[in-house]
Order: C-alpha cells, then sequence, then structure tokens
C-alpha cells in the first residue's frame, strides 16, 4: 500500500486493523511465531473480506515466562506498550478512527490495554482489541477433547496445521501434563489451585513442563483448524461491520447529583 492509498482508505472510513502476537515455545513441535501467524492471517483474511486494511504484524510480545526455550525472543511490557502506542497514535495521524487490535499472547493483554487507554486520553479515540484464544473459549463448541486442550496441544496446532502446515512437526509431538509445583496443582505459570479458589505465583513455564507443552497434540488436524478459524473469522467480519458505525471518539458522561 502507498500512502496515497493510505489516505484514500483513511478518507473512507476503513477499519485498521494490527495483528499482535508473539515469538516464543508453542510446545516441541510448533513454530514459534504460532502467535503472530494467526493473529495476522485473521487481520489478513478480515480485512479482505470487509475492505479494511491490515497492518504489519508485531512479532514480538511479552515472553518472560518462557525465555528458558530457545528461540523464545521477548520484549518488555513497556516496550511493547510504547510499541503499540506509537503504531496506534500514526493511524490516528494519518486519519484512522476505527482500529482494531487482533492481540494474541496473554501476557500482551495488559501492556496492550494500557497502551489503547494512553491513546484515548491523548487523543479522544477509542481503540478496540479482541483476543483470538478468547474467541477459541467462547467458540470452539466440541470440536476439541478437553484432554487436547494446552499451551502447545490444541487449538494451536491444530490452526498451525492448517494455516502454516510446515509450521508444525508430527515427529516432535507429545502429550504431556502440567508438573506439580511443590505438591500445588498448576494452572498455569501464574496461578496454582488452593483448596476452593487460587493463588498466584509467577513461575518459569519449564517448572510447568520441560518441553513448553502441555495437552495431547496427537489428535490435531488442518480439518479441525480451518473449522475452527472459520468461526473465528466469522466473529471478527461481524465485529468490524458493526465497529465501522461506531463513534470512536471519547464522550464523558454529564455528572449526575
Amino acid at each position: 500500500m502507498t500512502w496515497t492509498e493510505a489516505r484514500e482508505a483513511a478518507e473512507a472510513g476503513a477499519v485498521a486493523l494490527v495483528p499482535i502476537g508473539s515469538t516464543d515455545a508453542n510446545g516441541p513441535q510448533n513454530a514459534t511465531g504460532l502467535d503472530f501467524l494467526v493473529s495476522s492471517a485473521l487481520a489478513e483474511r478480515a480485512a479482505a473480506k470487509t475492505g479494511s486494511i491490515y497492518l504489519p504484524p508485531v512479532t514480538y510480545g511479552v515472553s518472560d515466562g518462557l525465555k528458558g526455550f530457545p528461540g523464545t525472543l521477548g520484549i518488555t511490557p513497556q516496550m511493547l506498550g510504547e510499541m503499540v502506542e506509537s503504531v496506534i497514535k500514526s493511524l490516528i495521524r494519518g486519519g484512522f478512527e476505527h482500529i482494531l487490535l487482533i492481540t494474541n499472547h496473554g501476557p500482551n493483554q495488559y501492556p496492550v490495554e494500557q497502551a489503547s487507554r494512553r491513546v484515548c486520553y491523548d487523543t479522544g479515540v477509542h481503540v478496540a482489541s479482541i483476543n483470538p484464544m478468547a474467541l477459541f473459549a467462547d467458540l470452539r463448541g466440541d470440536l476439541f477433547e478437553p484432554e487436547t486442550i494446552g499451551h502447545g496441544a490444541e487449538p494451536g496446532t491444530s490452526l498451525l496445521k492448517y494455516l502454516h502446515p510446515e509450521g508444525s512437526r508430527d515427529d516432535l509431538a507429545e502429550e504431556r501434563t502440567k508438573a506439580r509445583w511443590q505438591g500445588l496443582e498448576l494452572i498455569s505459570p501464574m496461578e496454582a489451585r488452593f483448596g476452593a479458589s487460587r493463588v498466584n505465583f509467577y513461575l518459569e513455564l519449564e517448572e510447568l513442563s520441560p518441553t513448553s507443552g502441555w495437552g495431547n497434540p496427537h489428535k490435531a488436524s488442518a480439518e479441525r483448524g480451518e473449522i475452527l478459524f472459520g468461526r473465528m473469522l466469522d466473529h471478527v467480519v461481524a465485529f468490524i461491520e458493526t465497529f465501522r458505525a461506531l463513534d470512536t471518539r471519547l464522550k464523558f458522561p454529564e455528572p449526575q447529583l
């Protein structure tokens, strides 16, 4: 896209899609770029269906808990927030007022939220964000058996087999369960079950799994990935059609006594 084409898109009220992901370990069999590859595919295909524009992906994210695995390339939360804030403000200066972030990877969510809030305070423009893994949780239905779901297993492996078959190696896939930590059942690197609730710790991913993965990836298939991705894409497309009609300019309500 040339700068004149970007100007025309902004003048036409196009939605700008910004895919955000990470480059880190996702099980021994999957490419380290899985998160940004999924975000990019959603942005590119949604743009084609809606007349929106999509930006090159933010490929590095907050991956502190995975730094023990070679191939993980992380940046600080502050750096990610500043990068996203700068990109959004550049879009707004260029005339775009409808900006949708496709924000993959759990640890990226808070820095991106804070960047979006700073943008709103500084420019008066609200920014929207969709988390692809939240879409998976809401749209998976009965597509995946519970024992297959996990970091480095499903749904990422099936999505990768559909989008980039060369990025997932069956010969390296293995089924694993999360390790216990000093007798506590771990939910994630940041949570452990205790009694009827949970407590927070801030562990390294290798303390949960020496391969960076858990769950059963052996049932993964491109066919499952295609069905799930289609559901996710339909959701993003439907939201874009609604989002483009919204007024994104900040309006504080009148104080009420």
